[in-house]
């Protein structure tokens, strides 16, 4: 894998990241207003094993983004292939 393939790589997985990384935040309101209908003693308005659920699968996915990311931190990058040069003719 070249080096330019490898900042490829790296740049996808950051932007999948940085998306999972932004629905987690844009979805704790959720999680607040769960524990606030809670402590007030009423029905919870949204379904706390779901939302754990959708929420654990990001998190594990940003777990996985992060381990390929160290693997291609690790990877010595190949040589990128350098064209060929053709020779004039000479005429």
């Amino acid at each position: 894998m070249t080096q330019s393939e490898i900042i490829e790589q790296k740049n996808a997985l950051f932007s999948e990241r940085n998306t999972l990384e932004s629905q987690l935040s844009s979805d704790d309101y959720k999680t607040i207003k769960n524990a606030e209908a809670q402590a007030a003693g009423k029905p919870l308005p949204y379904d706390p094993d779901a939302l754990h659920a959708k929420h654990q699968a990001w998190r594990d996915r940003i777990n996985a983004i992060e381990d390929e990311i160290a693997q291609l931190d690790a990877t010595e990058p190949e040589e990128d292939p350098v064209p060929e040069m053709n020779e004039p003719d000479g005429e």
